[in-house]
């Protein structure tokens, strides 16, 4: 019994972690990516300028005021690491600084819900041209092949 009990969990639990990985993503709001995979879900966005704007949203995707979430990010760039720090604007955490020159880097993002909390990390593999299919910027694309490489080369 203890057996069946145990096989049957441990089917359920790859169920559920198989789902979540073939799960589409969720297109921000912004048109920027859902980091998160449950509400509160958080936007990472990159504006034209560069900087980058975290943006959070209840299940429904309607903007949540911000409640003290506390955010940071690292962008591996080529040239070398670079931390931006955010500040409170228009209701979302637009960070201080721009992203680095350049693309295909990552930018690990850091949410906490609160000054004392455990932080979650996210990465993004940062890419700014526009995809063909969902003309969203690489980052943030829903597409069926998201998150994988793009050979934007091929033309």
């Amino acid at each position: 019994m203890k057996t069946t009990r145990t096989i049957t969990t441990a089917l359920i639990a790859l169920a559920v972690s198989a789902a979540a990985l073939v799960a589409k993503p969720i297109p921000g709001p912004k048109g920027g990516r859902i980091l998160t995979t449950d509400a509160p879900h958080a936007e990472f966005f990159v504006e034209e300028d560069r900087s980058v704007v975290v943006s959070f949203y209840d299940k429904d995707l309607k903007p949540l005021p911000l409640s003290g979430q506390v955010v940071s990010t690292t962008a591996e760039a080529k040239s070398g690491k670079v931390k931006l720090d955010f500040v409170e604007k228009n209701g979302a955490l637009v960070s201080t600084a721009p992203l680095p020159k350049g693309d295909d880097y990552n930018v690990v993002v850091q949410v906490r819900d609160n000054a004392n909390a455990r932080p979650k990390n996210y990465r993004v593999l940062f890419h700014e041209e526009v995809c063909d299919e969902c003309k969203r910027a690489e980052y943030a694309c829903v597409c069926d092949d998201a998150g994988k490489e793009h050979d934007h080369d091929k033309e």
